[in-house]
C-alpha cells in the first residue's frame, strides 16, 4: 500500500511539474505610444520579481514568463501598465501619456516631476548627444536647447565649446554656466566625461531653477547624470563606431592660381607706379615684379622666363606660351588631409531591489585632419547603489579617464602666429612652394628626416611668413598634453521615517596634466639647439554636502523641503620649466637638455566656498505649485564682503485642471508659471582685493618686488543678478503638439569693471563694482507629430530664442565719481554686442581711395564742411557735451579723421535656434539636426586679413574679391585700389563697417540613418537588439560669405582657428 501510494504521489508530482513547465513560455510584443510610435528602452518586469527586459529601438521585447504572471510595463513620461500572461504568446501594449506629467527631471539637489517644477529645465535626450561624433559633449549641445549658445573656439578633437545660457551676464566677470555631475559641482576637464556614460543632461535657466546654487548659478546650470543600473533589468551593450574626419565646410575663396596671383600683384604695382609718379607705370610694374626691392625674390619665379616678361602690359594678363618650371604645392593641400576616428564602448548594468550597478569602459582615438593633431581617451566608470538596510542607502560612482591631446603646433589657433597653419594656409601666396628649392628650382633633399626639406623662407627672403613654416612645425615639433582625471562620488542616505531623510555626499575630482612643447633642433626657430618647455599641473576639487529632506502630505497638500550645508574647496598647483641644447632631441624629458631657459617656476592657488541652503516646495491639489529657495554663500575670494544671500520664489498653476477649463478644447494641458529671484557671481579671479607682487631675481641672489598690473581693491564683492521669468507649458491637439514659451529678464548689478590708472600708481588698472547689465528675451520650444501610421512616423522639434542685451547703467569714474559716458565701446543704453567703429563710405571712383563717413557740427549751417565747423571724432562723447549740435555728414579719405560711432548694427541675432527632424519606416530610422540664425552681424576679421590692399609684392595672398578692385579712374566698385605697399593706403582694411557681414546662417549639424534587425532574427542569436547606422556631422554651412562660420567665434572670424571637422561614421550597437 505504501509503495502504491509512493508511486501515485510520484506520478502526480511529475504531472504537476510537467504542467508547470508547459505553462512557462516566451511572450513577445511591441510597446508603443498612443500615436503608434515605438518606445525603445521601455522596461517590462515580472511583478514581484527582479526578472525583466527592455525594448529594442523598434519597441520590441521578448520575455520568458508563466501563465498568470503579471507583466509591468514602464516608460518615463507614461503611466505604468500591468498585463496578465494568458494563453496568447503576444502582448502588444499602447502606453498612454501620464496626464499628470509625472516624468522625473533632475534639478538642484534632487528630482521632481515636470508638472510640479515651476522653473525652466530642459532635458536633452541622450540619443541626440551620442548620435553626434563628438568626444566632448559640450560640442554636441549645439542646437538642442532654446537660449543656449554653443560657440566653437576650436574644432580640434576633444576641445571644449564655449557655452552661454540666456546671453552674456557679465562685462568682465564669469559668463560660463555651472557644471554639476551626479550632484557635485564639476571643475575638471569636460572631455574626461565619456558621452556614452551620460544618462541625461538637464539645462537649468531661471531663478527658481538656479538660485539654490547661489553664487554659482547666475549663468545657468548644466546638470549631467551618468547611467545607473535598473532593478530587474540586466543589460550588456557594445557600441563600435569608425569615422573619417576632414575639412569639408567652406573656406574663404582665395586666389590659388600662381598666374592670377602675379597678375593681381602686377595690377597693384601699376597703381603704386602711378601714385609714385612713374612715367610708365605699366613698365615700372613689370620691371619690379621680381628681383628688385619692390618685387619678389627671383628664386620664387616658377616660370621659364624672367619676371619682366611674364605680363602683357596692354592686357595685364600673362603672356601666351609661358610655361612653369615647377608647380608649387598648395599649403592647404599639405596642411589638411583626413583623420580616422575609432570609438568603442562597452557597458554592463543591472540589479535588483537591493543593489543596482552600472559599469563601462570606453576607448576613443580621434585623429584630426591636420598633421599630428588628435585626441585619445581611455575611460572607465563604475556606479554602485546598494540598500543594505531598509533605512540605509549607500552608493559610489567612480570614474577614471586617461587622455592625450596632440596639437598641430604650439601656436594652433593663435591668429597671426607664424606657427599657426590655419592662418597661413589662406594668407600664403600660391607662388610659394611648401618645400625648399634651390636657385634652379630643384627640390632640396632632407638629410635629417628624409624626403624633401620644407622652405622656412629665410633662404631666399620669402616675404610671406618669413623664417617659419607652420606645416613643417606640425611634423617636426611636438605640442602634447597628457591628462589623468579621477572622479569619486560617494553618498549615504538615511531614512529616519518615510517622510524624513538625510543625504550626505562627498565628491572628489583630481586632474593631473603633463604638457610639453618641443621645438626640433634642425629646422625653424630652434635650429641648432632645440627647445623643450614642460608644465605639470594638478587641480583638485572637493565638495561635501549634507541635505536633510522632508516630504509629507496633508490631505491634498504636499510639502517637501530641504535644508543643508555645502562646502567646496579648489586647489591648483603648477610647475613649469624650459631648456635648450638637446642631447636626445626626440625626448620629452628636461634632463636631455643641457642649458636652462629662463627660470623654472611653480605656484599654487586655492579657494573655498561655504554655503547654507534651504528650499520648500508646496503642491496643492496637483494644480497649484510653489517653490521657495534660499542660499547664503561665503567666498574666500573677497576680503571685506565675503558673505551674501541669494534666493528665489516660483509659482505654477495647471490651468487645464480647473473645472472652468473647456474639456473639448484643442488644449490638452496648460500650465502657467513664473519666478523671481537673486543669484550671484564671484567672478573669475581668485585674489579679488589682495595686492599681488612678483618677485624679481638676479643671478647674484638678490631680489626685488614688482607690483602687479591690477591694484588691490578690498571693497570688491559679488555681482548680483536679479532674475525674473513668466511662461507657459502646453500640450495641444490630442498630444500631437507640445509648445513651451518663456519670457525672461535678468538684471546684473555690481558688475566687475576695470579702470585705467596713471603710471605713478605702480599698476595699470583697478577693479571695482558698478553698473547694471540687462539680458532679456523670449524662448520657444515645440514638438510636432507630423505623420503617424503603422509603418511610418515623422516628427519635428523646433526651438528658438530672441535675446536682448543692454548696458542699462554705466559705471561711475572710480576717482571722480562722475558717470562714464563711454568706456571703450561701451555706453549706457547700448548692447555689449553693438559695433562702435568708423563707417565705410565706399571707394572714390576717381582715385580708388577708400572713403569713410565724417560727421561734423555744421556751426555756420551752410551744409558744407569747412573751417567754421567742428569735426566729430567720437559721436557719443560729442553729443553728450553738445546735445544740440547740428550734425551733418560728409566723407573723408583720411581714416583717422573719420567719426567713431555706434553704427546701428550688433552681433545679436533677431532669432536663433535649432530644429530636428525624426522619421522612421519599419526598421529604418533617420534624423537630421539643423541650427539657424536670423539677423545680426559679425565682424569678419578673417576676410579683412585677406583683403589687405597695401602689402608688398609677395607678402600676402588675396581673397578672390580682389578681382573687383579699382584699377582705373571711373571704376565703380566697393574694393579699393591695391597699391603694393604705398604708405598712405594702410587704412583701407582698418576697422570699419566695411567688414561687418550679415551673421545669418543655416547649418546641418548631424544626419543619422539607422537600421535595427528584426526582433525574431535577433532573439535566435540570443541577443536583445542589434542596430547599424551611418551618420555625418558638420555637413553644411550656408552663410553670407563662403568661409564665414558664425558658429565659431563671437564677433570675430574663423581665420586662424581649427575649423570644425566634418565627420562621416559607420557603427553598430549590440545589446545582450
Amino acid at each position: 500500500m505504501k509503495t502504491k501510494f509512493s508511486v501515485i504521489l510520484t506520478l502526480l508530482l511529475a504531472f504537476v511539474v510537467q504542467i508547470s513547465f508547459a505553462q512557462e513560455k516566451k511572450v513577445s510584443g511591441t510597446v508603443s505610444d498612443d500615436n503608434g510610435l515605438p518606445l525603445p528602452g521601455s522596461t517590462i518586469i515580472i511583478k514581484g520579481t527582479s526578472s525583466g527586459v527592455s525594448t529594442d529601438f523598434d519597441g520590441n521585447y521578448s520575455i520568458n514568463a508563466n501563465v498568470g504572471d503579471v507583466l509591468t510595463f514602464n516608460y518615463v513620461g507614461y503611466a505604468d501598465q500591468d498585463q496578465t500572461v494568458g494563453s496568447s504568446n503576444v502582448i502588444n501594449v499602447t502606453m498612454l501619456a501620464d496626464t499628470s506629467l509625472e516624468e522625473v527631471i533632475v534639478i538642484g539637489y534632487g528630482t521632481t516631476t515636470k508638472e510640479a517644477f515651476v522653473g525652466t529645465a530642459t532635458t536633452i535626450e541622450t540619443e541626440n548627444i551620442t548620435a553626434k561624433a563628438n568626444g566632448n559633449f559640450s560640442q554636441a549641445l549645439r542646437g538642442e536647447v532654446a537660449g543656449v549658445q554653443v560657440t566653437t573656439g576650436s574644432g580640434a578633437p576633444g576641445s571644449d565649446a564655449t557655452i552661454r545660457i540666456r546671453g552674456t551676464g557679465s562685462v568682465n566677470g564669469n559668463r560660463a554656466p555651472l557644471y554639476v555631475v551626479d550632484g557635485a559641482p564639476y571643475a575638471s576637464d569636460i572631455s574626461a566625461i565619456n558621452p556614452s556614460d551620460i544618462e541625461n543632461i538637464t539645462i537649468l535657466k531661471d531663478a527658481a531653477a538656479t538660485s539654490i546654487y547661489g553664487s554659482r548659478g547666475s549663468n545657468g546650470v548644466i546638470l549631467v547624470t551618468t547611467k545607473t543600473g535598473k532593478s530587474g533589468v540586466s543589460n550588456i551593450s557594445v557600441d563600435v563606431r569608425t569615422s573619417i574626419n576632414s575639412l569639408m565646410l567652406p573656406q574663404y575663396s582665395v586666389i590659388t592660381s600662381p598666374e592670377e596671383y602675379i597678375e593681381t600683384t602686377y595690377s597693384s604695382l601699376v597703381n603704386k607706379g602711378r601714385l609714385l609718379g612713374e612715367a610708365n607705370p605699366n613698365g615700372w610694374a613689370s620691371d619690379n615684379l621680381y628681383g628688385t626691392t619692390e618685387g619678389i625674390n627671383n628664386a620664387y619665379n616658377i616660370w621659364d622666363v624672367p619676371g619682366n616678361q611674364l605680363i602683357n602690359q596692354s592686357t595685364g594678363k600673362f603672356n601666351s606660351g609661358i610655361g612653369r618650371r615647377w608647380t608649387p604645392t598648395l599649403w592647404s593641400d599639405a596642411a589638411f588631409g583626413t583623420g580616422v576616428r575609432q570609438e568603442a564602448n562597452i557597458q554592463f548594468s543591472g540589479g535588483n531591489d537591493k543593489t543596482q550597478y552600472a559599469a563601462s569602459f570606453g576607448y576613443l582615438d580621434d585623429e584630426g585632419y591636420t598633421t599630428n593633431s588628435g585626441y585619445t581617451r581611455y575611460s572607465t566608470r563604475i556606479n554602485l547603489q546598494h540598500k543594505p538596510k531598509e533605512w540605509l542607502r549607500v552608493g559610489a560612482n567612480i570614474a577614471f579617464t586617461g587622455a592625450q591631446y596632440n596639437n598641430s603646433s604650439g601656436s594652433e589657433g593663435s591668429a597671426g602666429s607664424s606657427g599657426n597653419i590655419f592662418a597661413l594656409t589662406s594668407t600664403t601666396p600660391s607662388i610659394y612652394d611648401v618645400f625648399l628649392r634651390d636657385a634652379e628650382g630643384t627640390l632640396v633633399a632632407d638629410p635629417i628626416f628624409g624626403g624633401n626639406q620644407y622652405d622656412y623662407g629665410n633662404e631666399f627672403g620669402r616675404r610671406a611668413w618669413n623664417a617659419t613654416n607652420g606645416i613643417a612645425d606640425s611634423r617636426y615639433d611636438v605640442s602634447r598634453q597628457n591628462s589623468i582625471t579621477v572622479l569619486g562620488n560617494f553618498n549615504i542616505g538615511i531614512d529616519f521615517t518615510d517622510w524624513l531623510t538625510l543625504d550626505i555626499r562627498y565628491s572628489g575630482q583630481l586632474g593631473d596634466t603633463d604638457s610639453a612643447s618641443r621645438g626640433n633642433p634642425y629646422y625653424g626657430g630652434n635650429a641648432g639647439s632645440g627647445f623643450l618647455s614642460k608644465s605639470l599641473s594638478q587641480n583638485m576639487n572637493q565638495n561635501m554636502n549634507q541635505i536633510l529632506r522632508f516630504n509629507k502630505s496633508y490631505g491634498e497638500l504636499n510639502v517637501s523641503a530641504l535644508i543643508g550645508h555645502e562646502s567646496n574647496e579648489n586647489r591648483f598647483k603648477n610647475m613649469n620649466a624650459a631648456a635648450q641644447n638637446a642631447i636626445l632631441p626626440n625626448n620629452l624629458d628636461l634632463d636631455q637638455y643641457t642649458i636652462p631657459f629662463g627660470r623654472a617656476g611653480s605656484y599654487s592657488t586655492a579657494s573655498t566656498l561655504e554655503s547654507y541652503l534651504a528650499s520648500v516646495d508646496v503642491n496643492y491639489m496637483g494644480k497649484y505649485y510653489m517653490n521657495l529657495s534660499g542660499r547664503r554663500d561665503g567666498s574666500s575670494r573677497f576680503i571685506k564682503n565675503k558673505w551674501d544671500s541669494f534666493g528665489a520664489v516660483g509659482l505654477g498653476w495647471v490651468m487645464s485642471k480647473e473645472n472652468f477649463f473647456p474639456q473639448d478644447s484643442f488644449v490638452d494641458y496648460l500650465k502657467i508659471k513664473g519666478s523671481y529671484g537673486i543669484a550671484g557671481d564671484q567672478g573669475t579671479n581668485l585674489q579679488y582685493g589682495w595686492q599681488i607682487f612678483f618677485i624679481n631675481q638676479t643671478p647674484d641672489g638678490s631680489y626685488s618686488f614688482t607690483q602687479s598690473s591690477t591694484l588691490a581693491n578690498p571693497d570688491l564683492t559679488w555681482e548680483k543678478k536679479v532674475k525674473s521669468q513668466i511662461g507657459f507649458e502646453s500640450i495641444l491637439f490630442d498630444g500631437k503638439v507640445t509648445l513651451d514659451v518663456d519670457y525672461f529678464s535678468d538684471n546684473t548689478k555690481n558688475l566687475f569693471f576695470n579702470q585705467s590708472l596713471p603710471g605713478s600708481s605702480g599698476s595699470t588698472i583697478i577693479q571695482y563694482n558698478d553698473g547694471v547689465l540687462l539680458n532679456s528675451g523670449i524662448e520657444i520650444n515645440t514638438n510636432i507629430s507630423l505623420v503617424q501610421t503603422e509603418d511610418f512616423s515623422m516628427s519635428l522639434n523646433v526651438n528658438g530664442s530672441k535675446l536682448y542685451n543692454e548696458l542699462v547703467e554705466m559705471p561711475t569714474d572710480y576717482f571722480t565719481g562722475e558717470d562714464k559716458i563711454l568706456d571703450g565701446n561701451r555706453s549706457a543704453g547700448k548692447s555689449l554686442y553693438d559695433f562702435y567703429m568708423r563707417e565705410w563710405a565706399g571707394v572714390n571712383p576717381a582715385t580708388g581711395q577708400a572713403m569713410y563717413n565724417l560727421y561734423y557740427d555744421d556751426m555756420n549751417n551752410d551744409g558744407i564742411f569747412n573751417s567754421g565747423d567742428s569735426a566729430i571724432n567720437s559721436m557719443t562723447l560729442y553729443m553728450d557735451e553738445f546735445p544740440g549740435a547740428n550734425v551733418q555728414k560728409t566723407t573723408t579719405e583720411t581714416y583717422s579723421d573719420a567719426t567713431q560711432k555706434y553704427v546701428g548694427k550688433n552681433n545679436q541675432p533677431d532669432f536663433a535656434g535649432g530644429f530636428r527632424l525624426n522619421a522612421a519606416y519599419k526598421n529604418f530610422d533617420i534624423s537630421a539636426q539643423f541650427t539657424y540664425s536670423i539677423g545680426g552681424y559679425v565682424y569678419d576679421n578673417g576676410y579683412r586679413t585677406i583683403m589687405n590692399n597695401r602689402s608688398l609684392a609677395g607678402s600676402d595672398n588675396f581673397h578672390t574679391d580682389a578681382r573687383n578692385a579699382w584699377k582705373q579712374p571711373g571704376d565703380i566698385t566697393n574694393v579699393p585700389r591695391l597699391s603694393a605697399g604705398y604708405n598712405t593706403d594702410v587704412q583701407h582694411n582698418s576697422t570699419s563697417t566695411r567688414f561687418l557681414t550679415k551673421a545669418d546662417y543655416l547649418s546641418l549639424n548631424n544626419v543619422r540613418l539607422g537600421y535595427t534587425l528584426p526582433s525574431d532574427a535577433v532573439s535566435k542569436a540570443k541577443l536583445e537588439n542589434v542596430s547599424f547606422y551611418v551618420s555625418g556631422d558638420n555637413l553644411m554651412m550656408l552663410s553670407a560669405r563662403k568661409g564665414l562660420n558664425p558658429q565659431t567665434l563671437i564677433s570675430s572670424s574663423n581665420s586662424g582657428i581649427y575649423m570644425p571637422m566634418t565627420t562621416f561614421s559607420i557603427g553598430t550597437k549590440i545589446q545582450f
